[in-house]
């Protein structure tokens, strides 16, 4: 077997060379634990490690055959049979379990009942007492769970998200849990080295994440019950504001009332507050884990109904996350990113407030918490944690997107989020500022911070050009306060883009705009903007040519134009990168680039500032990648600009592009292709090129 090449998984599954212990999913034919069951025995399989399938249920039987089915789109057939192979189905308790099978981790799944637990972690002790106990709870705290069981160090929570085959993303209990030290450092060794993600919270009822889903929850139910506007119409309305649907959601997850008003049940316990306080509306839908919400997709709620959803749906999540904030259960960027990656938020709520302003989110939640006559409200919403300073001085209110350290001279500004937006750009251009001023930094860095986003980016957020979509002056406005950021990059020290994963649209641009990039082996460039209907405003146009040689315009026009990605070292043979190293090596790679820039030991890499000409064919390729015929308007107004914009110096090229971009968001291609992509839908533009 492989597992003695992997220390993270034989120190779990094989800690005395011996034969590879199991990992037991106890209520394997839930939802949880059936998804969990795939993704963990994938990961498993290859190292010979047993996967027990543990429930009371008939239909263990079939688990193996079920995962199969569902793996069949996406897996090939070699795989799916290891995955099968390594599937033990036993349909029972702990006595079950045949025993000559010792158990290296316990991922356990069933009800959310104390009563079921604590007997079975019970038995699972007696029986291994070396095993290590991981709960999927959605609310209970490491303390409910074990703080009675022998070897409580040796338990903890691991709080999954939907859909959970394929999500990677947990959170883990760390401040105040009974988890101990050494088997924190396993299970992350072991998730991590496997691709999972896992964010540290307080061991408080419900985490964090579910803090902001149950309660958001709680407050739809609440508004449909004082308003009379429809689930639908709530869920309208929340869609605009947050990009989510609770109602939608909860009808779609069995028991999810339950479960959720289970959540804010726990958080009571926690403050005695009304704002946890369960309305009589939604009692008969926790009694019923089958019943669902009246619902009639399509609904659209009044522009009123919009404003009293919006006071009352941000009053709620900001209270809840005032809490959170002030008492250090997750970082503002932490659960900022739970938010948008776990429940779909466009964006999560600690950027909402920062976009709104702090003083002003504060007013928001205090005239919430005065309306709703909420009991104990300073307690349930510390709103001091609004500013910063006093308690909201740990918050970290300007690195919610944007980190910024510095080490040996190098300032580094790393990239939480793979999208470009308006929050993200404002930290973006106050990091570039702070390290610019900053006499103890020679060089700045900029790349991908590896917990929250491993990709250099994927482009703008298409969510922001929705408003302006028609409006030309809106769009050349949005186009210029995020070109002013990204031209700080060449205002003064060194820069240098460590890309790594994808780099695509405002992404590319973004590194384009630093003085020099080095890519990591595998890493992806393109400028995709021709299937979204736009064309490039903050630099690409213009920026990789006058980074480039004459003899490569040909190769970058058709990159342009089409759409299609290339690899970093054919982006190497273009000059768009200095250099192509190991991924692991880049972070000291670029470091040392920068140093050696800064340090006058390497010439800065070649960047035309002046006019050059630039002949582009037209008549490549009309399709991107996926096949797409993309639009003929778009391509003749980008072919125009990538000449006329080479043909001016950078600044006068920089301020023609933006012209021109604000242009492509007035024509029926940006409508066309805005609209698909977030409808995650391939476009059909109005004016095809064939």
């Amino acid at each position: 077997m492989e597992n003695a090449r992997d220390p993270s998984v034989a120190a779990i599954f094989q800690p005395d060379g011996g034969p590879p212990r199991a990992l037991l999913v106890a209520g394997c034919c839930g939802n949880v634990g059936f998804g969990k069951l795939g993704q963990l025995a994938r990961i498993l399989a290859r190292h010979g490690v047993p996967v027990i399938a543990l429930d009371l249920s008939p239909a263990v039987d079939q688990v193996a055959a079920k995962l199969a089915e569902q793996f069949a789109p996406r897996v090939s057939p070699a795989e799916i049979e290891a995955i099968t192979k390594a599937i033990i189905p036993i349909r029972g308790g702990i006595a079950d379990i045949p025993a000559e099978l010792k158990i290296g981790l316990v991922f356990e799944a069933v009800p959310e009942s104390l009563a079921i637990k604590k007997p079975l972690y019970a038995a699972i002790r007696a029986r291994d007492p070396e095993a290590l106990i991981f709960s999927a709870t959605s609310g209970f705290t490491t303390r409910h769970l074990f703080d009675d069981l022998p070897g409580a160090d040796r338990c903890g929570v691991l709080h999954p998200f939907f859909p959970h085959l394929t999500n990677k993303l947990w959170e883990l209990p760390e401040q105040g849990a009974v988890t101990g030290a050494a088997t924190l450092k396993q299970i992350k060794a072991f998730l991590g080295r496997a691709g999972m993600t896992l964010i540290s919270v307080g061991d408080v009822p419900s985490f964090a994440a579910d803090r902001l889903f149950c309660g958001m929850m709680l407050e739809a139910v609440r508004i449909h019950e004082s308003t009379g506007l429809s689930p639908a119409q709530i869920d309208d309305a929340c869609k605009q504001l947050l990009g989510t649907s609770p109602f939608f959601v909860h009808n779609l997850i069995r028991g999810a009332n339950g479960l959720s008003a289970h959540c804010m049940e726990l958080m009571r316990e926690e403050v005695d507050s009304s704002l946890y306080a369960i309305p009589d509306a939604w009692k008969p839908y926790i009694a019923d884990p089958g019943k669902q919400w009246p619902y009639e997709r399509g609904q659209k709620c009044p522009p009123e109904g919009v404003a009293v959803v919006r006071a009352r749906m941000y009053g709620m999540l900001f209270a809840l996350t005032a809490r959170m904030l002030a008492h250090k259960i997750v970082t503002a960027d932490a659960l900022n990113y739970l938010a948008e990656k776990a429940l779909a938020f466009r964006d999560g709520p600690p950027a909402l407030i920062a976009a709104m302003g702090l003083e002003q989110a504060a007013a928001l939640t205090r005239a919430f918490l005065v309306e709703q006559q909420i009991t104990r409200a300073d307690e349930v919403a510390p709103l001091d944690v609004f500013s910063r300073t006093g308690l909201g001085e740990h918050v970290g209110w300007d690195s919610i997107y944007v980190g910024r350290s510095v080490s040996g001279g190098v300032g580094l500004i790393s990239l939480k989020r793979s999208t470009l937006g308006h929050t993200l750009l404002a930290e973006f251009g106050r990091a570039v500022d702070a390290l610019q001023a900053d006499p103890a930094v020679e060089a700045i860095v900029v790349a991908p911070d590896g917990l929250y986003n491993r990709d250099f980016g994927h482009g703008a957020d298409i969510g922001a050009f929705v408003p302006v979509l028609g409006k030309r002056d809106a769009a050349l406005a949005l186009i210029q306060g995020w070109k002013a950021a990204l031209a700080k990059l060449r205002a003064g020290k060194p820069t240098v883009a460590a890309i790594v994963g994808r780099a695509l649209g405002g992404g590319m641009e973004l590194a384009s705009s630093c003085h020099a990039r080095i890519a990591g082996e595998g890493a992806v460039i393109a400028q995709p903007e021709p299937t979204v209907g736009v064309i490039p405003g903050l630099g690409g146009c213009h920026l990789l040519h006058r980074s480039s040689a004459p003899e490569h315009y040909a190769a970058l026009n058709e990159l342009l134009l089409t759409g299609k990605s290339i690899h970093a070292a054919r982006a190497r043979e273009l000059g768009l990168v200095s250099a192509v190293v190991p991924v692991r090596d880049l972070p000291r790679a670029s470091g040392e680039l920068a140093l050696s820039l800064a340090r006058g030991t390497a010439p800065l890499p070649p960047f035309r500032t002046g006019p050059a000409e630039v002949a582009v064919d037209r008549a490549v390729d009309p399709r991107n990648e996926q096949g797409v015929v993309l639009d003929a308007e778009l391509r003749d107004l980008l072919a125009r600009t990538i000449e006329d914009a080479n043909a001016l110096d950078v600044a006068a090229g920089g301020a023609l592009e933006e012209q021109r971009a604000a242009d492509s968001l007035n024509q029926s291609a940006a409508r066309v292709g805005v609209t698909a992509m977030s409808r995650g839908k391939p476009p059909v533009f109005e004016h095809p090129l064939a």
